[in-house]
């Protein structure tokens, strides 16, 4: 009787074992990111937001900021209909983050030139529009605002 129960132990072991083989290929996705999520690349630098894609799937979305200029930069993601360069700002320049028209959903905070920070955001369809918001005072005492300079893009998830 045990040599006949033996077979059927490893015949089941073998079906579990394929089962989740099964189960990890059906788990696989096709963007690569292999946890069912996207990566973008974005660089930054003086006065640019240049992703690597402007376009991604509804999801987990990881943003991979670059700072390759010689200022602090950071990245701020908001969804919203407005045209990239027709965001609400206040008299320095600076976008009025709880503006009309406009739906902060999270941003990777100033850091310095040469460096790389990432942040990873649930995204749902939609239009939305990556930029820097930093506002700084020159010598001059007049205001430099990185998001009126030009650094904003307009990105989609689809």
């Amino acid at each position: 009787m045990r040599a006949s129960g033996k077979p059927l132990v490893m015949i089941l072991g073998a079906l579990v074992l394929l089962a989740a083989l099964a189960f990890a290929a059906c788990d696989d996705d096709e963007d690569g990111g292999g946890d069912g999520g996207t990566t973008v690349d974005v660089i930054l630098s003086e006065w640019v937001v240049d992703p690597d894609v402007t376009s991604v799937p509804a999801g987990d979305v990881t943003f991979v900021a670059n700072n390759e200029g010689v200022d602090d930069h950071e990245l701020v993601i908001v969804k919203t209909d407005l045209s990239a360069d027709a965001l609400p700002t206040d008299d320095t320049g600076k976008v009025d983050e709880e503006g009309e028209g406009i739906e902060v959903i999270g941003e990777i905070e100033e850091f310095a030139a040469g460096g790389s920070e990432e942040a990873t955001f649930n995204l749902a369809a939609g239009s939305y529009v990556l930029f820097c918001n930093i506002v700084e005072e020159e010598e001059s005492g007049e205001t430099e605002s990185h998001y009126q300079e030009g650094m904003h893009t307009a990105f989609t998830v689809e």
